[in-house]
């Protein structure tokens, strides 16, 4: 009897204790949800409420230098003419050569046409018989005019006499041109520049069998270029800023290509591949003074350096060399996007505002702002990506920005 009422208090403590055990169980498991959710929530609290550390600087008047950059431009030259062969021949004597310097006027080619000199001999003789046979006219016409005065002969026969005497000036008229285009086409044995400038291409060499109207050689001057551009009124006008048609700039490139077409020769003073270019404007089609929403400028070159060819380049800038004073901001608050115009201002809670803003002219370091910012607004330069409006920041101002 005792037996069995021990095992029955043992059999009671042991269900006591699979309860205290189960509870203690729950109750750390609660407890490991209830600190773990507070921590997730103390977490979310820590990050919304944490602050991202931002470069900024002040919208202020800055000095800049207006910029417009173009992915393509043809240079061309207006002085770039050919030099053409008038008559058939060959090149018995070249006196040029590529790269040499020559006037208008001065002979390039010699040719020989070996059947000029007897054309010349045909045509003096076409033209004594044609001469001739008007001095005969002449003199028939004069005797048949005295014997009409006479009444010694007919009109008809003065009438005759007459037309043969006209037919007769017309044949030598026509023989005289023909012995005159002879005597011409000899003295076009030398073939001469009708430009000034150097010798770009040399088509012919000595010994070449060329035709009337056959090119011998490029005459060019590469000192002045120019280039057009069609452009937008309000890009065109945000480039010229004050100064208008009389702006003057420089011409730069992203990716210096200078490799020559012609191979012409380079002249003193050239930077190679860190030329820059000054450049003004020849003309804008329609005038600035007319409404137009699209322009074409026609720039000119100065290629003093003999760097440039006429040929096609690509990633230029164009920055005008008249200062301004505006208020700005670096390029790098828009995102080097100045399409949408959106910059992050940092307000005095330290909290993010998405702003967008009207941008005018765009310079190398500044961009100008028509609207949207006041002087003296803080604006974010970098690590503007994955920010957000109404995000706490902290900024790290710029030197010289504080």
């Amino acid at each position: 009897m005792r037996i069995f009422m021990g095992a029955v208090c043992l059999k009671k403590y042991f269900y006591i204790a699979m309860v205290m055990v189960i509870i203690m169980a729950l109750t750390i498991i609660g407890y490991g949800i209830f600190v773990n959710y507070k921590g997730e929530s103390v977490i979310l609290e820590r990050m919304n409420n944490r602050s991202v550390i931002v470069n900024a600087t002040t919208v202020k008047i800055r000095q800049i230098h207006a910029q417009y950059e173009f992915p393509e431009a043809s240079m061309y030259s207006r002085q770039s003419v050919d030099v053409i062969a008038k008559v058939d021949g060959v090149i018995t004597k070249k006196y040029t050569h590529k790269n040499k310097y020559v006037h208008a006027g001065d002979v390039v080619v010699e040719l020989t046409n070996e059947d000029l000199p007897l054309k010349i001999k045909q045509a003096e003789s076409a033209l004594r018989r044609a001469e001739a046979v008007e001095l005969q006219a002449k003199n028939s016409y004069s005797r048949y005019s005295s014997l009409i005065e006479q009444n010694a002969t007919s009109l008809e026969k003065l009438d005759e006499a007459r037309a043969n005497f006209a037919a007769a000036q017309a044949d030598t008229a026509n023989a005289q041109a023909q012995y005159e285009q002879a005597v011409l086409n000899q003295g076009r044995l030398h073939v001469v520049s009708n430009a000034e400038g150097y010798v770009l291409v040399s088509y012919k060499e000595e010994g070449n069998f060329v035709t009337a109207g056959t090119p011998i050689c490029l005459i060019g001057d590469f000192r002045s270029l120019w280039f057009a551009l069609n452009m937008e009124d309000a890009a065109l006008r945000s480039l010229l800023g004050e100064a208008g048609e009389k702006g003057n700039f420089t011409l730069s490139f992203k990716r210096p290509d200078f490799v020559k077409a012609y191979n012409t020769e380079y002249n003193s003073g050239n930077k190679g591949s860190k030329s820059v270019f000054a450049v003004d404007i020849f003309g804008i089609y329609p005038a600035l003074s007319e409404p137009a929403e699209m322009r074409r400028v026609v720039f000119n070159v100065y290629n003093d350096a003999g760097i440039l060819e006429a040929r096609s380049y690509e990633d230029m800038v164009l920055t005008a060399n008249q200062p301004r004073y505006v208020l700005s901001v670096p390029v790098e608050a828009l995102d080097n996007n100045y399409d949408t115009g959106n910059v992050y201002v940092i307000n005095s809670n330290n909290e993010l505002e998405e702003r967008h803003v009207e941008v005018g002219a765009v310079g190398e370091k500044y961009a100008e702002i028509l609207s949207g910012l006041q002087e003296g607004d803080i604006v974010v330069v970098s690590g503007i990506d994955g920010l957000k409006e109404g995000q706490k920041v902290e900024a790290n101002m710029e030197e010289g920005e504080e």
